[in-house]
């Protein structure tokens, strides 16, 4: 599929357009019409009146996601039309064999060669005073879940070039967002919200600077050639380059207008062609999806559009470079990023004829995004790039594993899960333990991811996953010690909330602290997790559990208590406290302590950390939608884990790297699980592992 922008490229999802001409608009100035006649075509095949659903198809990637239309009458209906689709005009369309046009004048002028396009749509100003001819085109948009960036290309052409450059004749296009506000005021145009503006943040018009100018060769074909190779003399009309233009949106409805207008008058006709329109995922919205109108100078093509394929198996993409006059590019390197279900990141460099390939295997069931970015000469953001979509089935009968190449790969592919525009997500060192397990807990109470960083620096895996989960907010647990202040100021760039606390801190002044921190961010509750703070193993399936039930994790010594966490069990007063593991782990002389604070102090033990994972197993249902199984030898897995497992409403069991315990063995019978997930990759839960957890599949 190809699409082109110097922002992002994406399978577009767009619905619902109405088009309002509002044919425009005021007494028409002396001395400037030239030619009041009709344009002297032999055909109008090439640009035609159509209504809003032709119009929105042809701007769309995929026509079939336009599922609904209102036309407006436009102005001067009896004598043509200011708006319609058109075909192979200055190298528009981009995508597909049709483009829309919006124009100040009526549509049989454009398609005209060495034409002088003087043309009326008669009526009055109607967003100031200085407006005339107006046409506005309002899309109503659906934005699919996974994308951020909405933009389109665009190129405007205008009869009014050269001779009013610079005069109160500007006349001028307009794109916003959400709601139009733009307005006219004499010879200034007032438009707060556009997103099609030049490097001086003006509205694109004959007089905008940094869009890579107006010559009439780019008009060639149509009435704004510059009276190429005509005798009579005209030398008005030009146009511009192809330009793109994009902002940052979430999914669900929006709203998108396009506008066009005389400034000044009703004499001689301005265009714009417009195409290429699309919603979807930019990795790097804060670089790759800004507004303002933008130089496209190559087109990157990314194939095939769509497809599907069994966990385990591989997908290959291969993207092709061209620049945007048509040759293709090799020796350029193209980076790929996957998101969605799995993720994944790669580079190759284009061959000699403009082709890179990436392959990845997936190793979750669900939906992918898969997007190729190039760089022209360095630059920062993507010059140009495209998305595809490849969706991953489960086999029937298989086990699933979720993983990556390390913890911090893992806790991505877990976080994949969500859906991008989370409210939060929670960060925690991923070098130990302590601020992971009450993290795990909170997540798990608010349906939100757990990401792992590195203390001084933010994994590249983790980078990719908050791209793609555009948090409003980003929590981090623990200090600077756990996490570095320039961890948390890079972490400011990935938050969307825009707000002094888009970014905070859960920490205390030291374990126990951190958690009780923590557990004040719960609601209200009855029940109060407890397990040790100097080791990890009872913890594990505990957390998963308590975040189910809403319930914080305090940390305890073994033999005697925090005040952090007899402060914070004072402040919750809670009725039950659970403690996780046996009197190795949590002595008796704390569990006597722990019931001055509840009327009932329950312990959930077994004989090692296997058998305590049963334990806390035994309170779920049987037969099971699902049950994780994670290594009982490291924290990360099962922890970052433990918020999906919360959401299934499903418990974490635990197994060596080789071989699957017996008590474990026992309780996956009693679960009968439909789903049985490991958590970590072969160097975790071996392949063995995975064999012989097949006869436990019901």
């Amino acid at each position: 599929m190809m699409h082109r922008t110097r922002a992002f490229a994406v399978a577009a999802a767009l619905m619902g357009v109405s088009v309002m001409g509002t044919g425009a608009y005021g007494a028409e100035s002396e001395g400037r019409g030239e030619n009041e006649s009709a344009p002297p075509l032999a055909t109008t095949d090439e640009v035609e009146a159509a209504g809003a659903l032709e119009i929105a198809s042809a701007m769309a990637v995929d026509d079939q996601l336009v599922t609904g239309a209102e036309f407006a009458p436009l102005p001067a209906s009896d004598a043509g039309a200011s708006a319609g689709v058109g075909s192979d005009l200055t190298g528009f369309p981009v995508d597909g064999e049709e483009l829309a046009v919006l124009s100040t004048g009526l549509l049989d002028s454009v398609p005209a060669p060495g034409f002088f396009a003087d043309t009326s749509l008669g009526g009055d100003a109607v967003r100031g005073d200085s407006d005339r001819d107006v046409t506005v085109l309002r899309l109503d948009l659906d934005i699919p879940d996974g994308a951020n960036c909405l933009g389109f290309d665009f190129r405007f052409l205008s009869e009014e070039y050269p001779r009013y450059v610079g005069t109160e004749y500007n006349d001028a296009f307009i794109a916003e967002v959400g709601e139009s506000t733009w307005t006219t005021d004499g010879s200034s145009i007032i438009a707060p919200d556009n997103i099609a503006f030049d490097e001086d943040g003006e509205v694109v018009s004959i007089n905008s600077t940094g869009i890579g100018g107006m010559t009439p060769e780019r008009g060639a074909g149509t009435a704004f050639d510059g009276g190429l190779g005509s005798e009579d003399g005209n030398a008005d009309g030009a146009a511009t380059v192809r330009l793109s233009a994009s902002q940052q949106v979430s999914p669900g409805q929006e709203s998108l207008y396009l506008s066009i207008f005389d400034q000044g008058d009703r004499s001689l006709d301005s265009v714009v062609f417009l195409d290429n329109l699309r919603a979807g995922f930019a990795p790097d919205p804060g670089l790759d999806c800004t507004p303002g109108a933008v130089v496209v100078t190559h087109d990157l093509d990314l194939s095939p559009a769509t497809g599907t394929g069994p966990v385990g198996s591989e997908h290959t993409v291969t993207a092709t470079l061209t620049e945007d006059d048509g040759p293709v590019l090799s020796d350029a390197e193209i980076e790929f990023v996957v998101t969605g279900a799995n993720s994944a990141t790669g580079t190759s460099v284009t061959d000699g004829e403009g082709n890179a390939q990436f392959t990845y295997a997936g190793a979750n069931p669900g939906a992918d995004t898969i997007t190729a970015c190039y760089r022209h000469d360095g630059a920062e953001a993507c010059t140009a790039s495209a998305s595809v979509a490849f969706s991953w089935t489960a086999q029937e009968g298989a086990i699933e594993r979720i993983w990556g190449p390390d913890r911090y790969g893992t806790a991505s592919q877990v976080s994949a899960t969500w859906e991008p525009h989370v409210p939060v997500a929670y960060i925690a060192t991923g070098v130990n333990y302590p601020d992971a397990l009450p993290a795990s807990a909170l997540a798990g109470a608010t349906d939100s991811p757990v990401l792992l960083t590195k203390t001084n620096a933010l994994p590249a895996d983790t980078v990719d996953e908050l791209a793609r989960l555009m948090p409003e907010r980003i929590v981090v647990l623990g200090g600077d010690v756990a996490v570095s202040p320039d961890v948390e100021a890079q972490l400011a760039d990935l938050a969307l909330a825009d707000t002094p606390d888009e970014v905070t801190r859960l920490e205390g002044k030291d374990r126990f602290g951190t958690a009780a921190a923590v557990a004040g961010e719960f609601a209200d509750g009855d029940v109060v997790y407890v397990a040790r703070g100097t080791d990890f193993p009872d913890a594990l399936a505990g957390a998963a559990r308590a975040g189910l039930e809403g319930a914080p994790v305090l940390l305890t010594r073994t033999e005697s208590v925090p005040a952090a966490t007899l402060t914070a069990l004072a402040e919750r007063d809670p009725e039950q406290i659970v403690v996780i593991g046996g009197d190795e782990a949590v002595s008796d002389d704390v569990v006597e302590v722990l019931e001055g604070y509840a009327d009932d102090v329950d312990r959930l033990a077994g004989e090692d950390r296997y058998g305590t994972a049963v334990a806390v197993s035994g309170d779920y249902p049987a037969p099971a939608p699902a049950v994780f199984i994670a290594t009982g030898e490291v924290y990360a897995d099962a922890l970052t884990g433990g918020p999906l497992a919360a959401r299934l409403a499903a418990p974490v069991l635990l197994t060596h790297q080789d071989e699957l315990p017996l008590a474990t063995r026992e309780e996956l019978d009693r679960l009968a699980p439909s789903r049985i997930i490991i958590l970590g990759g072969t160097t975790a839960v071996s392949a063995g592992v995975e064999e012989a957890l097949l006869p436990y599949l019901d």
